[in-house]
Parts: structure tokens; C-alpha cells; sequence
């Protein structure tokens, strides 16, 4: 069975959504991300040597600074202000208050699942948030996808992607677009999460 682990995979998942992607897990569950690098921010933070910034609670902080303006240290929580204090590559503090510097490094767009069992891992995809695309891989060997799973992938938007050794990737069926969601916290981490993998895979192919 080709895994989300494999090169394979990885160009799979890259050909089918155009965007570069990397192995990454959230909380132990390991998967695919398509993600868009931000060269912005990934430029700001080699200079400022910082890399990603997976700390939820430092995240919620910097949730609380609009972009393009101060925000008085008095109208933040205490503890979110020794947070920010103790970041300074991520909000700049003058008299007047914060301001925040970070940005997301980059757009998680996709994300897909991998198991020897189709139907197993479109239950992970249906559990996981609709706000990004969802896809899984399956084997060619593993032989077609039972018709009541893919239906159950159809009524829920889940891709699901037939891997071969010899021939491209096979769509069989087609993702539906992420839902547009209210923006949180969580796209951040994710992203952040995603960006770590980024930096470690990027650190090894320099080595």
C-alpha cells in the first residue's frame, strides 16, 4: 500500500491539487497538506530567524491583534500579554501598544488521508473540518472502491485518488471546494503545522 509518507503520494497529491504539498500530523494523525508557501512571511522570519510558530497559546494571543493598527496592552489579558512579550518576532510593543508583525507562512488548501482500508480512511476525511479540500488515497492494488463508499464520498465532497507505480494518478472521485468557513485560529495552526514539515524536508534536501 502506498502511504501519505511516500514521495509517491506526495507528487500525487501535488499533480492533482497544483500546489506543492508535505507529510505532516495534527495531534498524532498523520496526513497530506497542499500548501501554499507565502514568501512574504517565510522571508521575514529567515531574517528574523524564527521558524514556525505552533504554540496555540501564543496563536490565540496574536488572534487578538488586528492587522494595521496598535492595540493597547490594557485591552489584552494579562497572561496574553506576557505571551506576546516574550515573541517579539511576532508583535512590536511601543507606548502605544502592540502591533502585530506575524503572518500565516502560508495556506493550507488540501488535505488527504491514506489507509489500507478506503473506507476507513474516508471516515477519517468525513470527520476531518469541510474548511479545506479533503481527499484519500488508495491503492490500485487494493482493487476498485466499493460503490457505498464512494457514494459516502460523494455525499460528504471527499476526493478519493487511485495511486498506481506505473501511471498517473487516477481521480475517481472529484473533491469538493473547502467551505469558506468563518476565519480562526485553527487555519493559522494548521498552517504552522504544515510550515514546520516545510522547513524540516527543505533543512534535509540542503543537507
Amino acid at each position: 500500500m502506498l502511504t501519505v509518507e511516500t514521495d509517491h503520494a506526495v507528487e500525487a497529491i501535488q499533480q492533482v491539487t497544483k500546489t506543492p504539498a508535505v507529510s505532516f500530523s495534527i495531534e498524532g494523525s498523520k496526513m497530506l497538506g497542499a500548501f501554499e508557501l507565502l514568501p512574504d512571511e517565510h522571508e521575514r522570519r529567515q531574517r528574523v530567524g524564527v521558524g514556525a510558530i505552533t504554540s496555540k497559546a501564543l496563536l490565540h494571543g496574536l488572534w487578538l491583534l488586528p492587522l494595521g493598527g496598535f492595540v493597547p496592552s490594557g485591552a489584552l489579558p494579562d497572561l496574553k500579554v506576557q505571551q506576546l512579550r516574550e515573541a517579539p518576532y511576532s508583535a512590536i510593543e511601543t507606548n502605544l501598544g502592540f502591533w502585530r508583525t506575524y503572518d500565516p507562512p502560508g495556506i493550507l488548501r488540501s488535505v488527504a488521508f491514506s489507509s489500507n482500508n478506503v473506507a476507513q480512511a474516508v471516515q477519517r476525511a468525513v470527520k476531518f473540518t469541510p474548511i479545506f479540500q479533503r481527499f484519500v488515497l488508495t491503492n490500485e492494488t487494493c482493487g476498485p472502491v466499493p460503490w457505498p463508499v464512494e457514494c459516502l464520498a460523494r455525499e460528504w465532497g471527499i476526493g478519493i485518488i487511485t495511486l498506481s507505480e506505473h501511471a498517473d494518478p487516477q481521480v475517481v472521485v472529484p473533491a469538493s471546494p473547502p467551505e469558506i468557513g468563518v476565519p480562526s485560529v485553527y487555519r493559522w495552526w494548521v498552517a504552522e503545522l504544515a510550515y514546520q514539515r516545510f522547513l524540516y524536508k527543505r533543512a534535509q534536501l540542503v543537507s
